[in-house]
């Protein structure tokens, strides 16, 4: 006998939370990307880093902030701070990256196994940097405030 399975497909619809909470954090990972490129050392390659944490903003914006709204305010406040987090480490881990194929053109590695470990040490030692109270600050106020707006955005289109 074969098993049905029936699925919220809820989830998967676009919705108007999930585009604010998009748009949201999109804005909050170019501003805060643009904070970020100000603190690194001279000589750092970061062309295009505004852009990619805006992309990785709206991503994690529709699917960690949009995802399931109208849970109260706390949940809120944690659905903007995960969004944060996730967003802040894959940046890192995007900046860790960048700098490991740079290293790499220049022949440093003997190993792909060496790379693909200093792209966690690169990422690292440039967040140590880059990581200030006012970047921290832009980052989560943002997230949070993004949340809101999508938590907002569910109430009013419902």
């Amino acid at each position: 006998m074969q098993k049905v399975v029936v699925r919220d497909t809820q989830m998967s619809l676009p919705t108007m939370a999930k585009l604010f909470g998009a748009l949201g954090l999109a804005a909050t990972g170019f501003i805060t990307a643009e904070l970020i490129c100000g603190k690194l050392p001279p000589g750092t390659a970061v062309q295009g880093l505004a852009l990619v944490a805006a992309s990785f903003g709206l991503l994690l914006g529709w699917r960690v902030i949009g995802r399931n709204p109208g849970r109260g305010r706390v949940k809120v406040i944690e659905r903007g701070v995960h969004a944060a987090i996730y967003l802040l480490v894959w940046t890192m881990v995007f900046l860790g990256a960048l700098q490991m194929m740079r290293q790499m053109s220049r022949g440093r590695y003997d190993g792909p196994s060496e790379a693909l470990i200093d792209v966690l040490a690169q990422g690292m030692r440039l967040g140590s940097e880059a990581l200030r109270l006012d970047v921290l600050g832009t980052l989560f106020c943002g997230a949070v405030l993004s949340a809101m707006l999508a938590e907002w955005a569910w109430k009013r289109w419902r």
